[in-house]
């Protein structure tokens, strides 16, 4: 537990312990796709194309068809409420060509901005036992995202959107319900458990 304004950890048990970050590897994603409209290098309607690659992905997912595409927008919707793994790897290689290629990417920001126990090996968060983090570095992440892009940082608190004729809701129950709760990020695979 980390006060956001002063740095200042107030309780850490196991804080620097390595854990597989499951969909919490989406907020990287997110990190970079932010980066990239805040340098002028994407904008909200920049098309992100879909690979057989990343329609292949499984579930959970948005289910676009290989040569499709959605915009930046809708792609950043996807990863923050239904966290969708095709769109994050269509994400990936659409910024570096290749998904491999962005999570080399994400592993260097993570170090650029003192995650030094984090390293990336895709961009959904899926089973890779070399991908690891620890709450820590998780937490100096989410920090980041909200001083480094607070003109994006909006999209975390969106409780559904709608994709076609489909209304999407968040997985994050709390959105809403709790005061305080601005969202972020949701996670959940067997090897890492529940996380938020």
């Amino acid at each position: 537990v980390i006060d956001a304004k002063t740095g200042k950890t107030l309780f850490a048990r196991n804080a620097d312990e390595p854990r597989y970050p499951a969909s919490l590897t989406k907020m990287m994603t997110l990190y970079l796709v932010f980066e990239a409209m805040a340098a002028g290098r994407i904008s909200k309607n920049t098309p992100i194309t879909f690979s057989k690659n990343a329609s292949a992905e499984p579930p959970t997912k948005l289910g676009v068809k290989p040569g499709n595409s959605i915009s930046v927008d809708t792609a950043i919707r996807a990863l923050v409420t239904r966290s969708a793994n095709d769109v994050a790897t269509a994400v990936g290689e659409t910024l570096a060509g290749s998904e491999a290629a962005f999570a080399q990417r994400m592993t260097a920001k993570a170090r650029s901005i003192g995650m030094h126990n984090t390293t990336f090996r895709n961009a959904h968060g899926l089973p890779n036992a070399a991908q690891k983090t620890t709450a820590r570095d998780l937490a100096i992440l989410s920090i980041a995202l909200r001083e480094h892009f607070p003109q994006y940082y909006d999209y975390f608190s969106i409780r559904s959107f709608n994709y076609g004729k489909q209304r999407i809701n968040s997985h994050n129950r709390l959105l809403g319900r709790m005061k305080g709760v601005d969202g972020i990020k949701t996670g959940y695979t067997r090897a890492s458990g529940f996380n938020l």
